[in-house]
């Protein structure tokens, strides 16, 4: 089964190609067969986290900590989403209500690990995580759980059980549309040491003129951005908190070059930092603009209702829709365990969740999202708008 979906439509059309088991008639003519022959589906297998009809899995978020109000706000969307699909839509299939359970990482990856050592036997996935230190040991624990990365570096496809988010876009593939766009610039590059940054490096097409890696932490700027100056173009793989001071630092010593970004290297609250709306800088792979009439958008505003909503807010929503995706697909599948939704990736398709930027696919276990590039916006809630 391939299923086509839309984010307003997404349980419709799934539910209906992968609903309950129920017996199917086939009818047939010649003299030496039966009129009809009924065929009953095969019995749905479980695992771990399946108890009943209840569907068990956790969400690994900073729920403390320094990313705490960040791990809040993924929360939100990520229950908001669950929440929805129970209460609306009848549970997974119509027959599985989902539980989420939430687990404080801390954003500390030793903590990460003794949680996931004390879960690993009762959640069917994890639904849910954020950042590359908490990713890299929840899928180092040896475990074949499903696992929603919590950052989307395409270097985690190479572990079989890592779940991609379909509606963000990998830091590779973020880079390689940039890259396409400022073909033929002298171009820099900016990026701390790490996997973010070595998975952006690694879309680059060709070797950037100019390449300056950072320790993360790292709060004075000068020397980098006088190392880079000259370049007609640069590509910036960095945090919110970092961009702001590159760009505050550049604006100091005077000509700065136009400024491609990834995703999360935007948040609005760089308006304030900086005290203005930052001129000539383009962020690839960045939600779709909260107020848009797009049915993915529109869908996503109703389930949050009244929520506080940011882009980390969209994040853990569209963990949980993708989750959802698969889970349909494994009880379409007969097989609601490890690995059935691991498998139902390659089953999926085309999945379009109605953002405005065409469909995402699994291939293998690598996502294909398309990127788009926007511009700051200080009127729009996501702090950015499309460009052409």
């Amino acid at each position: 089964m391939r299923a086509v979906t839309t984010a307003a439509a997404i349980a419709l059309i799934i539910t209906a190609c992968t609903g309950s088991p129920s017996p199917s008639t086939t009818t047939t003519t010649g003299s030496t067969l039966p009129a009809s022959t009924t065929t009953t589906e095969p019995p749905l297998e479980t695992g771990p986290g399946v108890v009943g009809t209840t569907v068990h899995i956790g969400a690994f978020l900073p729920l403390s900590g320094p990313l705490e109000s960040i791990g809040e706000s993924v929360l939100a969307g990520h229950m908001a989403y669950w929440d929805y699909v129970n209460d609306d839509l009848g549970g997974v299939a119509g027959q599985f209500t989902v539980a989420v359970e939430p687990i404080d990482t801390a954003y500390d990856p030793d903590v990460a690990a003794e949680e996931f050592d004390s879960h690993r036997n009762d959640l069917l996935a994890i639904s849910s995580s954020l950042g590359s230190p908490v990713t890299a040991v929840l899928l180092d624990a040896g475990s074949a759980m499903p696992i929603m990365v919590g950052s989307e570096a395409s270097m985690w496809a190479d572990r079989n059980n890592a779940v991609f988010d379909l509606a963000i876009p990998t830091y590779r593939a973020q880079i390689q549309t940039i890259a396409a766009r400022i073909t033929g610039s002298s171009i820099g590059f900016i990026a701390p040491n790490g996997e973010y940054g070595d998975d952006c490096l690694a879309g680059a097409d060709a070797a950037p003129a100019v390449v300056e890696r950072y320790t993360p932490g790292t709060t004075d700027f000068e020397a980098a951005v006088n190392l880079l100056q000259g370049v007609d173009v640069l590509v910036a793989c960095v945090t919110s908190t970092d961009l702001g001071r590159i760009i505050a630092t550049w604006d100091l010593l005077g000509n700065r070059p136009p400024i491609y970004a990834t995703s999360p290297s935007f948040d609005p609250s760089l308006f304030g930092v900086l005290e203005s709306v930052p001129e000539g800088l383009f962020v690839a792979g960045a939600p779709p603009p909260y107020e848009s009439d797009e049915p993915g958008m529109t869908l996503f505003r109703s389930v949050m209702g009244d929520a506080t909503v940011d882009v980390w807010t969209f994040l853990g929503y569209t963990q949980a829709a993708t989750a959802h995706l698969l889970l349909e697909q494994a009880i379409g599948d007969h097989a609601l365990t490890w690995g059935g939704v691991l498998a139902a990736r390659s089953e999926l398709g085309d999945v379009d969740f109605g953002f405005g930027w065409g469909p995402s696919q699994f291939e293998g276990t690598r996502p294909v999202v398309p990127v788009t590039i926007q511009i700051p916006d200080a009127d729009a809630l996501f702090g950015l708008q499309p460009t052409d």
